[in-house]
């Protein structure tokens, strides 16, 4: 018994040095990000690297001169959150469609709406840029969000469901004999019961727009870019300007960070409440 105990208890240790390796290696790039961003230029790449050094706020000054950075960080913002409203919604719908029926081709449709997902974006980009070209597109945040909408509707059909299956069908039933119609059960039971999956979808699809680079980069210019490209604007031909692209690097990280965090509470929410009330 008691070797038993000692197996188990060194077992828990591997297992939260294990935990506690990962932790460190996942958090470490961000940490050095971090205090890059505060190093003065000539400690930036210093070796041995500097630890303990004099933080500076010249770099973020840097970043906000001009009010340009305001600007793209605007446009990240509006471009990254329309699109997940729309994906939202429009994966909402034809999720719980593909959930509740089954129609000839179902499963086939469901499938090739995974196609863009399985393409190399570089394929879909030329197309998008001609047609967006002739429709006076380009350089604008709803071209943008249209061209993100392409493989964030994707990912929230597949994801939505998923968790529109899981869903009872007797209690859309039981809603319906109480004199509901399938669209009023539709917001009132089953939207209530999946919130945990739309939080779910909501951060992976914001995440996607947040970071995304190539479509921005290809399909905006100077009125709609995005904080993704404007990092690059630090990269000149005589200098790459590491401390700027590190602040920068680190403000992005912000709205990302807040979002996951306020969209967890919903998730946390709504796994803590009960489908059927006993």
């Amino acid at each position: 018994m008691k070797r038993t105990r000692t197996v188990r208890k060194l077992q828990e240790l591997l297992i939260y040095l294990a935990v506690f390796i990962a932790v460190i290696l996942s958090l470490f790039p961000i940490f050095y990000l971090l205090i890059t961003s505060f190093k003065p230029p000539n400690l930036t790449f210093a070796i041995p690297p500097v630890w303990i050094f004099q933080p500076t706020l010249k770099n973020y000054l840097e970043v906000f001169a001009g009010g340009k950075f305001v600007s793209y960080f605007m446009n990240s913002l509006t471009i990254a959150l329309g699109t997940t409203f729309l994906a939202l919604v429009l994966g909402s719908f034809a999720g719980y469609g593909f959930a509740r029926f089954k129609f000839r081709g179902s499963f086939g449709l469901r499938m090739s709406s995974l196609i863009p997902q399985m393409l190399p974006p570089i394929t879909i980009i030329v197309p998008l840029y001609v047609l967006f070209n002739t429709l006076g597109l380009i350089d604008t945040r709803s071209g943008l969000v249209i061209s993100y909408l392409t493989f964030t509707i994707p990912l929230s059909i597949w994801m939505m469901t998923g968790f529109f299956a899981d869903v009872p069908v007797e209690l859309e039933e039981s809603a319906m004999i109480d004199g509901c119609t399938r669209l009023q059960a539709f917001f009132r039971i089953n939207l209530r019961i999946v919130t945990p999956g739309l939080a779910a979808t909501a951060i992976l699809c914001f995440l996607y727009c947040w970071n995304e680079f190539l479509y921005a980069v290809i399909l905006s210019g100077r009125d709609a870019r995005t904080l993704p490209v404007s990092i690059t604007s630090f990269m000149t031909n005589k200098a790459i300007l590491w401390g700027r692209i590190a602040a920068a690097g680190s403000l992005v990280l912000v709205p990302t960070l807040i979002f996951a965090l306020a969209a967890q509470r919903y998730l946390i929410r709504g796994l803590s409440k009960g489908a059927v009330k006993g």
